[in-house]
Order: structure tokens, then sequence, then C-alpha cells
């Protein structure tokens, strides 16, 4: 039948359980511009007619059990695509080649942005005449046979931004081209046979966000001018053989939530300035040679969720500031040789022995197996009668009726200064606009980076919503709530000074191509956002508060704002989530989310069906319907523990 549909431009058929083989007569839909086919049972060959879709635009085969092309390979059907000049994008992810990928993929179209062959077999090596797709975005070609080195021609391919060759057998070593690449965001290249060291213009690539060299062989020293990707998100570089000290300036890496650094044979101190990574989650050092202590500055990773500091030569005590990492659920320092009493507060109540196994010098609670620590009985005695005597005096000396709550200060602003900090709110310091307010950006008299809200008074309730973000941010602290520093009040003029926050909104996160948030990233922020504005696990929320958080669920996940010109009439953000459940998430859900390379995308992409579900949930047509607030809550904390389980899975593998 398809061979009459010659007006027929889209043809989306993927996520089913279709079989059989694709007719030939397929290419006489003349006007075909996107075909989508991904993950269904088809089989048989790929028809070459298709190179006669001069139309084609996006071709996506993934997920099938297409067979492997006779030889040699220039009969290949990719041999007949490259008629096809205007193709952008093409995926034969984990369809079975078992061949070489034919010379011919050079001659394809200079429009081609996206390619995706991963876990296909594919042997030999990656064509020189690679640099010739010039129009490359992405490029991935995960999981395969590939050997030999990286082409020196990949310094063509100046509009690339990720690229995947991980978990193949590439040799050689790192080559100095991808430093020619400006736009470059994701390297992945775990999991191979390369040898030699880490290049340091790498460190000259300030658009990187994650960079991936597990399980190679690489040696020498990391070079200290990785200090200068301040926008890196991810670094891994373990299993390989790196040796010597850790680069002090690692510190710089501002941003970066997840630094593997384990299984090398790293030595000396561990810089204190790792400390001043306030967004890490995850930092493993364990299996290297490191010595000297836990540095004290370990108290400021706020964010610190996972520290693996075992098998080491460290000495010295556990820090017992670390018992305020609040976020701290894995912690390991076994098989080193620290000593003296191990914290018993906040995180470490959770731990047991196999944290601490075997640092025979270590003394604390008997859950950490190890000895108690020993008391100094006069001491104990001799503080106690010193506190009694301090609070006693002060009892003397203070009246009764004194009021000891302090009194917060907030500096004087004047609307004067506010126009000056603003440059008369130059539209270049314009952050965003909301529903009741502007943002600016502004810098006060003495230097201070600040951002300034200044409230639509014309607009209905946005006089209440001022005094209520006064009240709000003055009462409560969370890292996730920005600070306020003043406000300036009069008839006419009403605004609020805050912390400026350097990372931006999740906004600019979203929607800019600069940078990344991963599943378990945007999870995070909205269980956090859930816990503090929304009031989740606080007071009540009304309806109409739990139904804006649904719909902001789905923009985070969708990356598509309920304003976007593609809604209209009943086609909005919500019908389009909720048309999408059970089968076709995979149509809505932001591309960016799908990691390049992963064995559990459809893990990940069942996760978000259920965000989404949630978000469902919390939008529904009457308020005795919309989900209860504390059950959000709990659905998140279910979705996180299944990603985490996600990721873990794919760590062992």
């Amino acid at each position: 039948m398809i061979h009459r549909l010659t007006n027929l431009e889209f043809l989306y058929l993927g996520n089913n359980s279709f079989t059989g083989n694709l007719p030939d007569s397929i290419s006489n839909a003349s006007k075909l511009t996107t075909l989508d086919l991904t993950y269904n049972i088809f089989s048989g060959l790929v028809p070459k007619s298709l190179g006669n879709s001069g139309l084609l635009e996006v071709l996506l085969l993934a997920g099938n059990n297409f067979i492997s092309e006779p030889s040699p390979p220039e009969s290949s059907f990719i041999n007949s695509l490259t008629n096809c000049t205007k193709l952008r994008m093409l995926t034969l992810t984990h369809i079975p080649k078992n061949g070489t990928l034919p010379v011919a993929v050079e001659n394809l179209s200079a429009s081609l942005q996206v390619m995706e062959a991963d876990g296909c077999g594919i042997r030999g090596t990656i064509p020189n005449g690679i640099g010739n797709l010039s129009g490359l975005v992405s490029f991935s070609l995960y999981g395969n046979d590939l050997s030999g080195s990286i082409p020196n021609t990949i310094k063509g391919l100046q509009k690339l931004q990720g690229i995947n060759v991980g978990n193949n057998k590439l040799q050689g070593s790192i080559p100095n081209d991808f430093c020619q690449l400006p736009e470059l965001s994701g390297l992945y290249m775990a999991y191979n046979q390369l040898s030699g060291s880490v290049p340091a213009c790498l460190g000259n690539i300030t658009s990187l966000r994650q960079l991936n060299l597990s399980s190679n062989k690489l040696t020498s020293t990391l070079p200290a001018s990785l200090g200068n990707l301040k926008d890196l998100l991810m670094f891994k570089a373990d299993l390989n053989s790196f040796h010597g000290n850790l680069p002090y300036d690692i510190g710089n890496l501002k941003v970066v939530t997840e630094l593997d650094l384990s299984y090398n044979n790293f030595s000396g101190d561990i810089p204190g300035s790792i400390g001043d990574l306030q967004n890490l989650v995850t930092l493993s050092l364990e299996h290297n040679d490191l010595m000297g202590t836990i540095p004290e500055t370990f108290r400021s990773l706020v964010s610190l969720e996972t520290l693996d500091l075992s098998q080491n030569n460290l000495s010295g005590l556990i820090p017992k500031s670390l018992d305020k990492l609040m976020y701290l659920t894995y912690f390991n320092v076994s098989y080193n040789k620290l000593h003296g009493e191990i914290p018993s507060g906040g995180p470490f109540r959770n731990f047991t022995s196999q944290s601490f196994l075997p640092n025979e010098a270590l003394c604390g609670a008997t859950q950490f197996g190890v000895r108690p620590c020993k008391t100094n009985y006069v001491v104990v005695v001799l503080l106690t009668f010193v506190l009694l005597w301090i609070r006693r005096q002060k009892s003397k000396r203070l009246p009764v009726e004194i009021d000891l709550q302090p009194v917060a200060e907030h500096r004087r602003i004047s609307y004067q200064e506010i126009l000056e900090a603003t440059n008369r709110f130059e539209e270049s310091n314009l952050l965003g606009n909301g529903s009741f307010g502007s943002v600016y950006k502004g810098v006060l008299s003495d230097g201070m980076v600040v951002a300034i809200k200044v409230f639509k008074l014309q607009r209905e309730r946005a006089l209440k919503s001022f005094h209520v973000e006064c009240d709000v941010i003055r009462n409560v602290r969370h890292r996730n709530l920005t600070k306020i520093i003043t406000s300036c009040s009069n008839p006419d003029f009403k605004a609020l000074v805050l912390e400026y926050m350097q990372n931006g909104s999740l906004e600019k996160w979203l929607y800019s191509h600069n940078y990344v948030l991963d599943i378990l990233q945007r999870l995070d922020i909205m269980t956090n956002l859930s816990c503090v504005e929304y009031g989740l696990e606080g007071s009540v929320s009304t309806s109409c508060d739990v139904y804006s958080y649904g719909i902001m669920l789905m923009e985070t996940f969708t990356r598509k704002k309920p304003t976007d010109e593609m809604f209209a009439g009943q086609m909005t953000l919500k019908w389009w989530v909720k048309e999408s459940l059970p089968s076709s998430v995979i149509q809505v859900l932001d591309r960016n989310l799908l990691r390049q390379g992963s064995e559990n995308s459809l893990a990940e992409v069942d996760c978000v069906s259920s965000i989404l579900k949630l978000a469902l949930d919390c939008t529904a047509e009457s308020p005795e319907q919309i989900i209860n607030v504390k059950d959000v809550l709990a659905t998140l904390k279910k979705i996180r523990v299944s990603l985490a389980a996600v990721a873990i899975k794919e760590l062992q593998h």
C-alpha cells in the first residue's frame, strides 16, 4: 500500500512490534522527508531504493533485526544514501552489521548532523574521510569492534558537539586534533586501548561539559590545564595508569558533579582545593597511592553523596566535620592507615564496618566494627564543671526580659542606587521575565554583583507576591534557595535585591545549547524544589501549587515551554504529554536525556515515563483528583532510586 502514498512526507512507526521486510516500493513515496522505524522487529535487508528518496532528511532505523549486508561494502545501502543530499539524521544503533564501516560514509550529505551506529558489531577502522562530514553535531560509534587509531581528519568536524567512540578496541594516542573542535561539549572514549598522555590542549576546549577517558592504557600525569574547564560537569579517568600528584588546579572545576580518578597510580596528598567543588556529588579516588590526611576542606562538599577513598595510604583522623554532609549516602575509607575516632553523627549513623576495614587504629561505635575509644574521665568531669560554671555566670549577668534572638541586619538601598546598579534597567542586564516581575543583573557601588527582582505593581496580585517572597526568603534557609540581601519599597516601586546565582536559572540550563542537565540532575532539582517553594515536606500546598508543579515537571523533562508556538487550541503541553503515554514517551522527552552509548537507555525512558505520569497526576482535571503532595515526593524518591540502580548497573558493565 505504501507505494500509493506518493504525497507522504512523514512516517512514524517507532516503538511498535512490526515485523517483516521493508518493501523496495517505499521509495515511491517520493516526498518522504522523515522515516522513523526505531525499535520494531523489521528484518531482511534495508532497501537500497531508499537512496532514491531525494528529499529524505531523517532516517531512524535503530533497534531492528535487519540482517548484515553482503560484501563488498560498496554494495551496502549506506552507499546508496550518498544520493540523499538533504539527510540530517541517521541512526543505525543495534542493527547487526558485523562488517566494516563503508568508505562511502564519507560521501554522505554535508548536511548530516547526527549519525549513530552503536552496538552494530562494526569492525575495522574509522574511515579517514570522516572529516568530510563537516555538518556533524553528534557522532556515536559506541560498543563496536573498531580498532586502529582515531584519524586526525577528525579536526574537520568543526560543528561537532558530542562524539562517543567508547567500548571499542581503538589504539594509539588521543589526537591533539580534538583541541581544534571549538564547540565540543561531550568527549567519550572509555573502554578502549588508548595509550600515551592526555593532551594538555584539551584544557583549551572551554565548551567541554563531559570528558570520559575511563578504562584505557593512558599514562603520565594529568595536565594542570584541565583546571581551565570551569564548566565541566563530569570527568572520569578511572582504570588507567596515571601517576604523579593530583593537580591542585582541579579545584577550579567549580560545577563538576562527578569526579572519578580511581584505579590509577596517583600519589602525594589529596589537594585541599577539592573542597571548593561544592556541586560535587560523586568523588572516587580509591585504589591509588595517595598519602597524607583527608583534607578538612571536604566539609565544604555540601552536595556530596558518594565518597570513596579506599585502598590508599592515607593516615591521620577522619575529619569530624564530615558528619555535616547531609546528603552523603556512601562512604568508604577501607584499607588505609587512619586512626582516631570515627564520627558518629549525621550520615555516619547509617554506615557499617564495611566502610572502615581494616584501619586497625580507628575507634568508635560498635556498628563500625572497631574498638571503643578510650575516654579520659578526669577531662570529661573538668569540662562538664567548666561548662556549668559558664552557664551559671551568664544567667546571673543577663536580665530575664532581654530578647536573645539575633536581629537580621540588611543594608539599605535606594531606588536611585538600583537605577545606577542596573544602568537604568538596561536591556543587556535583563536576566528574565516572570508573571509578577523582571529580574536584572546589577552591580552595587561596593562592587557586589546582585540579582534585582523588580515587581510589576500594575499586575494583579504582584504586591501580594512581593510580601510573600520577602517572608519566605527571609525565614527559610535551604541550599537551593536564593539568599535575600535587602529590599527597596516605596508606594510606586518595589524590588528585592538577591544573591546573584552564577550558574544561572533552570531555564538557562534547559534551553541553552551550552549547558547540559542529565536525568538525575533534573530529578534532583525538581525534588529539591518540591521540598522548598511547593512545601511538599512541610505545610500542605494548594491544588493550584501542585498543578503548577506538574506543568514544571513536564517542561523540565520535555524541554518544551507551555507557551511554545507548537501548542495551540486543544494541543497543549499537557495534552501532548498525555497522548504520548505509555508507548510513545520517547517522542516527547528531551533527546538530550538519552545518553549516547548507554545500554540502559530503555530503562531511563521508563523512568522518564514514570515522571511524566506523575506530572499528569499533579494536573488532574478536578482538585479532588490531584495527587496528594506527600505522595508526589514519595514517588519522586522511588524514581530516584530506580535511576540510581540503572547508573550502578551501567558502571558494573
